[in-house]
């Protein structure tokens, strides 16, 4: 063989040992299997349902949003995660961690009292939570039944 296509044959070999090194799957290359998700809850409005999950919120009722982060590989809760929740209007709150309900569940939240004078209709929301610095979001169903969406408040409701 001639010296030229030796080269051909090392230089071809050197660039699919490069290229197949550029492609391994090291452990530090194995994504985090995360999810996020969550709801919007009334606050203890009621005495016998302290917690009820609704869609639906009158004007000048406090409501809480809930998130939860969960490893989908050990199905733990990520207790370290950064979570936000980001409403349509452009304002964002910091959501904490902590046990709810009889089971002490862990999740994060947040509380937010909608104005007696707030307009009718969708309030978008989303929740973002940063893991091991990648961020991942998640919104409700572009669904009627599950856009958080303020109503007329009862009379008296701001007394």
């Amino acid at each position: 063989m001639s010296n030229k296509k030796w080269l051909v044959i090392i230089g071809s070999s050197l660039l699919t040992i490069f290229i197949l090194a550029g492609c391994g799957s090291g452990e530090g290359d194995k994504e985090a299997n995360v999810a996020l998700f969550g709801d919007v809850i009334t606050s203890a409005s009621v005495e016998e349902a302290p917690c009820v999950v609704t869609s639906r919120i009158e004007q000048g009722q406090r409501l809480i949003f809930r998130a939860k982060v969960e490893d989908l590989d050990s199905k733990e809760i990520i207790e370290d995660a950064k979570v936000k929740l980001v409403l349509g209007t452009g304002e964002e709150f910091d959501m904490e961690l902590g046990p709810h309900g009889e089971e002490g569940t862990l999740l994060y939240t947040v509380p937010y009292e909608i104005d007696v004078d707030a307009p009718t209709g969708v309030l978008e929301y989303k929740y973002v939570a940063e893991v091991n610095g990648e961020e991942y979001d998640y919104e409700p169903f572009d669904v009627e039944p599950s856009l958080l969406t303020v109503i007329e408040g009862a009379e008296g409701a701001a007394e």
